[in-house]
């Protein structure tokens, strides 16, 4: 017999073409043993139910949820639902918060109205809805109840009525949310689809348990690398081993996907009858309107009601006709509300009424001079300027009374297709039925044109802007009053600009600029800045400024530019404003208001011309004085 050694000498030798394929399955397969049996040394205690409810990723505690379903639900008031809302993950133990305290809503839902929108009047900062609906009433008293209303339902605003039928409004009260959830027809049905819908889940949550137990149990028996006394697996073993392993986990990951996409799906059709059950404001307020009738039969009740979140506003498209000479205003009101239902092709009114104005006279208390006030700093000064009433800029006033009238013609066409009426405030009757988003989102609305023969002129204001600008000047004759809105100006169908109009009365002159002329040059600039001391020890200080407008005409034809500028005013004795001087000399001094000075000029082609302004302004020679020429240019 050979020793050991020499037997271990005698063995042949393995080649190369299969020893390493088998090196590297078993380094592979020890390195996955290394990695798993940790894991499976804890298989036996894993909770693998735990692990299905996080798979599943639901915003509730399913068990809590189920339980709290199976339970008899007798009426009983919201603040009772606070283990409901727990399980929902709205709430504390304490209510509706988080965990730093803050408040937060209970939650809420679309609207689902049981009844019809007929119309809206929408006003600037609010909107009143009509809705109707139909009902069977018995004879005596009882009740129909209008669901799925906007939460910012204004209660001192509802207003009941009888459209068809014979019967008599005794009440209407608008539901608080805080009362009992009765049992009604519509609770029952939404409890059997939520346990409906939660039996599915916890099928779904057995299913992925007993998939999870099942890769558990493959992993840590199939792949277990200890053999004890028995011999070492063969290469085939091995093989067949990570092929059926690899395709069962193919196979349970594959499952497992299906079940936590159901399980989402069911979550979200879950939980919003589950807030149903538990918030009865989640799906809108609720209005009651009691009704007394002498006999059965049909009625169709109609409800309005207030609801701020809603606005609208106007804006004017304002198109010049350079051949004719006429301005044609187009007229849109620009609609938006975020009240939270839906206008779904209802009549649509828009009204320039103010609810917020107060709606009575305010009353006339006495004038004070000399009282105490609150703060420290009273002056009889602040008393008397406060006495000035509404207050308007004095130099806007002086304009608006100066503005030349003359020249200027009157309405040519209208084609509003927007109904007007009112004699106070006006409402436009727009055309049609609209829908109107609850989202937020603006909806323009046309409501109709106008046209106006008008004056064509060209304008500038070089202190303030080096543009000369196309004005159009007539009188609006318009069939309604212009409110203050947007204006986006056109010459045909090309956009010229952005601005804004304040508020117009029929027959009170209205400008529009219409670009600029781009053909006329204009700049003006300081040619000199003087000053000098006057009188016995200079106490008093004299500046005289020097201004130029210069102005080019590279246009083909003879052109007419009206040119504004301004002198300070003094509102101090002491302080004295001279006009010294002015080129041309045929200038309307004064014309549009205290210290605005205005020049017409007329520039032939190729024309150069030249506005010279000098004034002077006499002060004392004080520090507050010294203090002034800078804000003089």
């Amino acid at each position: 017999m050979q020793p050991p050694s020499a037997r271990h000498r005698a063995l042949p030798l393995p080649s190369s073409s299969w020893l390493l394929p088998v090196l590297a399955v078993l380094a592979a397969l020890g390195a996955l043993a290394t990695l798993l049996i940790p894991k499976l040394a804890h298989a036996g205690g894993m909770d693998f139910a735990e692990e299905a409810e996080q798979r599943m990723k639901l915003s509730f505690d399913l068990d809590a949820v189920e339980s709290q379903l199976e339970a008899p639900m007798p009426a009983r008031a919201q603040a009772a639902n606070a283990a409901m809302l727990q399980a929902l993950g709205y709430a504390d133990e304490y209510g509706y918060g988080d965990q730093a305290g803050y408040y937060t809503p209970p939650p809420s839902l679309p609207l689902e109205p049981n009844s019809t929108m007929r119309a809206v009047t929408v006003f600037r900062d609010r909107a009143l809805v009509t809705r109707a609906m139909d009902a069977k009433v018995a004879k005596g008293t009882q009740s129909v109840t209008f669901e799925g209303l906007p939460l910012g339902l204004n209660g001192e605003s509802l207003e009941a009525s009888i459209l068809t039928g014979s019967a008599r409004i005794v009440g209407v009260e608008l539901t608080s949310g805080a009362g009992e959830v009765k049992e009604t027809e519509r609770i029952d049905a939404i409890r059997d689809e939520a346990r409906q819908l939660t039996e599915q889940l916890g099928q779904i949550r057995d299913r992925i348990e007993a998939l999870l137990m099942q890769r558990a149990y493959l992993r840590s028996t199939l792949l277990d690398t200890t053999t004890g006394d028995a011999p070492p697996p063969s290469l085939d073993t091995v093989k067949g081993t990570l092929t059926f392993v690899g395709e069962a986990e193919r196979g349970i990951a594959t499952q497992l996907r299906t079940e936590e996409e159901k399980a989402e799906e069911l979550g979200e059709e879950l939980q919003p009858l589950l807030i149903k059950l538990d918030n009865p404001l989640a799906t809108g307020n609720k209005v009651k309107v009691e009704l007394s009738a002498d006999a059965a039969g049909s009625v169709e009740v109609s409800l309005r009601y207030q609801v701020h979140g809603a606005s609208w506003w106007p804006a004017y498209n304002a198109r010049l006709d350079e051949k004719s000479g006429h301005v044609s205003l187009e007229y849109y009101g620009i609609v938006a509300q975020s009240t939270g239902e839906d206008w779904d092709e209802v009549q649509l009114q828009l009204s320039t009424a103010n609810p917020s104005a107060a709606g009575t006279l305010p009353a006339m208390t006495t004038w004070y001079l000399g009282r105490d006030a609150y703060y420290g700093d009273y002056s009889v000064v602040d008393n008397l300027m406060g006495g000035r009433g509404h207050y308007q800029d004095p130099a806007q006033a002086a304009v608006a009374a100066a503005a030349p009238t003359t020249g200027t013609e009157g309405l040519v066409q209208s084609e509003m297709t927007a109904g007007v009426r009112g004699s106070g405030a006006v409402v436009f009757d727009i055309p049609g039925e609209r829908t109107v988003a609850g989202d937020g989102s603006q909806q323009r609305l046309p409501m109709g044109s106008q046209t106006f023969a008008a004056t064509m002129e060209l304008a500038a204001v070089p202190k303030l802007v080096p543009e000369v600008y196309r004005q159009a000047r007539f009188e609006y004759q318009g069939q309604v009053p212009m409110l203050p809105g947007a204006v986006s100006t056109y010459t045909g169908g090309d956009f010229l600009g952005s601005g804004t109009v304040d508020s117009v009365l029929p027959g009170e002159e209205l400008q529009l600029s219409f670009g600029t002329d781009d053909n006329i040059e204009i700049h003006r600039q300081l040619v000199s800045r003087e000053q000098e001391h006057l009188g016995m020890g200079k106490k008093t200080v004299r500046w005289t400024f020097h201004f130029r407008i210069a102005l080019t005409n590279y246009a083909e034809n003879t052109r007419t530019v009206r040119i504004s500028d301004q002198l300070p005013v003094s509102e101090v004795d002491d302080v004295k404003v001279k006009l010294e001087e002015t080129t041309p000399v045929d200038l309307a001094e004064e014309s549009d208001g205290p210290g605005l000075l205005r020049w017409t000029v007329e520039l032939k082609p190729g024309q150069e011309q030249f506005i010279d302004l000098r004034f002077s302004v006499t002060a004392p020679n004080d520090a507050a004085a010294a203090n002034m020429a800078q804000y003089l240019f």
